[in-house]
């Protein structure tokens, strides 16, 4: 789908009886909405559950140009702190990520989606848009599910509404490491120091107003699940032996930068699992 000089994928069920859920899923940077479906399987599951399903793809620096993940990545604009903006330094027009993406939540409602029930999840750089659009427009959305990547709204930034949140995370992921530490970038070669993801996840409870330190809630399996005590649910899950990708994907991110794979949990199962019993008040 086209919207203006911009474009999504966008999948939806047989009509029926039941308006369907919407989820939303934005790629990493140097990715595309066709490249981020091949390595999950978003499109299979949804029409599977039945589910409508959009995947926007971003904008890279060049736009002349074809996309490319090394020499020319689509990267959604987070905010010019983001780390990948740091790192790649986009140029050219200024793109309104926020606004595109909103328009595409119309859109889809438009063709039948529940605006009640709309969720967000995204990867990486997608992950940080994610916890910008819970925060920016979360009058829009039902849930989040950032994976991988970082919070980067304003620790004192108060949302219309606190979203429910799940937060997926690899305990080997080398370029988003739970610990924090110097990370050397797939792109420019350089380290560059990443703070602990514990940060991230304390500066998102203190925007939904939840309890900064976590209680843990499960470890079994490789799998440990902590809980933020709030008025809407917020989960951090750290998953054994994986690396910077999706969770049970096809992994198809190079080893020797973004470390191992693991299929100890399915990804989009847990996103959907969790993100199905939300709706927006009203």
């Amino acid at each position: 789908m086209t919207l203006g000089d911009r474009s999504y994928l966008h999948f939806a069920p047989p009509p029926g009886p039941v308006t369907p859920p919407l989820v939303v899923v934005l790629h990493g940077a140097g990715g595309t909405a066709a490249w981020a479906d091949g390595e999950t399987g978003w499109s299979v599951f949804a029409a599977r559950e039945g589910f409508a399903l959009a995947l926007p793809d971003a904008l890279p620096p060049d736009r002349t140009q074809p996309p490319k993940f090394l020499t020319n990545p689509p990267l959604w604009r987070v905010r010019n702190d983001g780390p990948e903006a740091d790192l790649l330094d986009p140029s050219g027009p200024p793109a309104d990520d926020l606004a595109f993406l909103s328009a595409v939540i119309t859109d889809a409602v438009t063709k039948g989606a529940d605006a009640r029930r709309v969720s967000v999840t995204g990867f990486s750089n997608g992950a940080a848009m994610a916890f910008r659009v819970a925060a920016e427009l979360s009058e829009r959305v039902a849930a989040v599910v950032p994976v991988a990547g970082y919070c980067r709204v304003p620790a004192d930034f108060r949302p219309a509404r606190p979203v429910p949140t799940l937060y997926l995370i690899g305990a080997a992921d080398p370029l988003v490491p739970v610990r924090g530490g110097e990370v050397r970038s797939p792109w420019k070669h350089r380290l560059v120091k990443r703070r602990p993801v514990a940060e991230t996840l304390s500066r998102w409870a203190a925007i939904l107003g939840c309890a900064p330190d976590p209680v843990e809630e499960s470890t079994a399996g490789g799998v440990r699940t902590d809980v933020y005590p709030g008025p809407v649910p917020f989960r951090s899950v750290e998953i054994d032996g994986l690396g910077h990708h999706w969770p049970g994907g096809k992994a198809q991110l190079n080893h020797r930068i973004a470390g191992p794979p693991s299929d100890r949990v399915n990804g989009v199962a847990a996103v959907w699992e969790f993100c199905r019993s939300f709706a927006l008040p009203g």
